[in-house]
């Protein structure tokens, strides 16, 4: 790692990491396996979710390891080579490199800004920043929250605070700042899903 902090470095991986976000992999998958374009289908969000609905488990799993690497592999690289933790504005520096690609997909300029809901950017950065622990820790999450309900929006809501807490909180301060963003992110763009509520599954409700 490098010893000393670069403005140049974060403008240029920050750059690097929405423009690695933007590319829209779900879209791109679908339309060169299916012929099909993923957002006549579910919600109309070009994401992971629904690739796999419109296209198979195949391309469906191929749209969201795209989706999670076009943020994990920048903000590891940034975070490993180019950027130092010694420096007063590294927390800053990470939310900025970490958010970019998350926000590049939610916002893609590729499709007029109509990006998807973040998720699986959201994953790839979290799995960069923790070394992969995210990734079991989301399974086990994300898991017991679908066991219990139905509603998605809050069962990801729930796991990235449980990523606040257990790793910034908990664990390395300098995530707090990227983890709020990312969670602020997220809940704006599931805003209309919250209404519904917790939809427990009926083994619960009996």
């Amino acid at each position: 790692m490098n010893a000393g902090l670069s403005l140049y470095d974060i403008l240029v991986w920050t750059f690097i990491g929405f423009i690695s976000g933007s590319v829209p992999w779900s879209l791109i998958c679908v339309k060169a396996f299916s012929g099909m374009d993923v957002r006549s289908t579910g919600d109309g969000n070009p994401g992971a979710t629904n690739a796999w609905i419109l296209s198979g488990w195949v391309v469906g799993s191929i749209s969201m390891t795209l989706d999670i690497c076009k943020a994990l592999i920048p903000v590891w690289v940034a975070i490993n080579y180019y950027i130092s933790s010694s420096d007063q504005t590294y927390p800053l520096s990470l939310a900025l490199i970490s958010m970019a690609p998350i926000v590049g997909h939610a916002y893609s300029p590729v499709l007029r800004l109509k990006g998807g809901k973040a998720l699986a950017p959201s994953w790839g950065s979290w799995i960069a920043l923790t070394s992969g622990v995210a990734f079991p820790v989301a399974l086990i999450i994300l898991g017991l929250m679908h066991l219990t309900q139905k509603n998605h929006a809050l069962t990801v809501t729930i796991c990235l605070i449980g990523f606040i807490v257990i790793f910034a909180i908990f664990g390395t301060r300098s995530l707090a700042l990227f983890g709020v963003l990312n969670l602020m992110l997220v809940i704006f763009k599931h805003r209309t899903e919250y209404q519904k509520g917790f939809v427990f599954r009926s083994w619960v409700r009996t």
